[in-house]
């Protein structure tokens, strides 16, 4: 097995946390008060691009330290990480669902939703990020 840069996981995981605190601190808003505060719709979005591109980050590290592979797109990374047995397929879809947010707000899609940024932030999004941060750190600590 290669030596996975540990400092470098752990750095970007801190970034991952520091986006996870300011979304599990907007979502203990109601969703008419986040609505209404167009700083929290603004630091969701931040948040949620944040850390899909840290998470993302550290995918792209481990694919090609570990398995000497690449992935072409933010999605590709999660079912490429779940293949190879880094992170759960459930973890893997629930971060190709926020890389789909990501890509909704920074590409435009169509118009920003905020209320559907909230509702999967509340609903899911808080715990697949939990999860991904604690396999990773789970994978990373297995190398020798």
């Amino acid at each position: 097995m290669v030596k996975i840069d540990k400092e470098y996981v752990e750095s970007v995981i801190n970034e991952i946390k520091e986006g996870l605190e300011e979304i599990k601190n907007i979502i203990s808003m109601d969703l008419e008060d986040f609505m209404r505060t167009r700083s929290k719709r603004f630091a969701m979005r931040y948040s949620v691009v944040l850390i899909v591109e840290a998470a993302t980050d550290i995918g792209i590290v481990l694919l090609k330290q570990c398995f000497n592979e690449e992935a072409k797109s933010y999605r590709e990374v999660f079912s490429k990480l779940a293949e190879r047995g880094v992170i759960s397929f459930n973890v893997s879809e629930g971060m190709s669902s926020l890389a789909s947010l990501r890509n909704m707000i920074v590409h435009r899609y169509w118009s920003i939703d905020d209320a559907r940024i909230y509702r999967e932030a509340k609903n899911s999004g808080k715990s697949v990020i939990e999860k991904f941060i604690k396999e990773v750190r789970d994978y990373a600590s297995k190398d020798p």
